[in-house]
């Protein structure tokens, strides 16, 4: 009898404890949609007299599932490459106010030399996950006779930051 009272009562105990815990209202707060600002170039010169030219820069997000907010930017860099010869993208962090983020900072050019010649894209791209911070970067593309590109600078702004 002893045992199952002090288990009774141990039951009354426990379920009514949430009745005295004080409430606190929280508001989920929503992701935002990354976004990208752009210093776009102006009168873009390359190293060399027929070497690639990042044109412009433009962005895209990435899917969405499940109505969900994306937290992926795809940069997309035009460029026009004379000799259809640039084989590599290069980017590196100039600032940035988030802690211990990485950059691949190549990524290879497989389009096709006539495309390049007309005008081709080549995307990056970055994954913002939960924390609000924002990263600059700056690229260029690489040609294989070693002309280089000129530099773009970019900001991938993520969940306001």
């Amino acid at each position: 009898m002893r045992i199952s009272g002090s288990i009774i009562l141990a039951g009354i105990l426990l379920s009514s404890c949430p009745l005295w815990a004080a409430e606190t209202s929280v508001t989920p707060q929503a992701n935002v949609v990354p976004t990208l600002t752009v210093e776009q170039p102006t009168n873009p010169v390359s190293s060399k007299s027929d070497g690639p030219i990042i044109v412009s820069m433009s962005a895209r997000l990435g899917a969405s599932v499940l109505n969900v907010t994306t937290e992926t930017i795809i940069p997309e860099f035009h460029f026009v490459a004379p000799n259809g010869n640039a084989v590599l993208l290069h980017r590196e962090i100039v600032n940035t106010d988030a802690n211990n983020r990485k950059v691949n900072p190549s990524e290879a050019i497989n389009i096709p030399a006539d495309a390049q010649k007309t005008g081709a894209i080549v995307t990056g791209g970055w994954t913002c996950m939960a924390a609000q911070y924002y990263v600059t970067m700056k690229a260029y593309i690489l040609a294989t006779d070693g002309g280089r590109s000129n530099t773009v600078q970019y900001t991938v702004h993520c969940n306001g930051g």
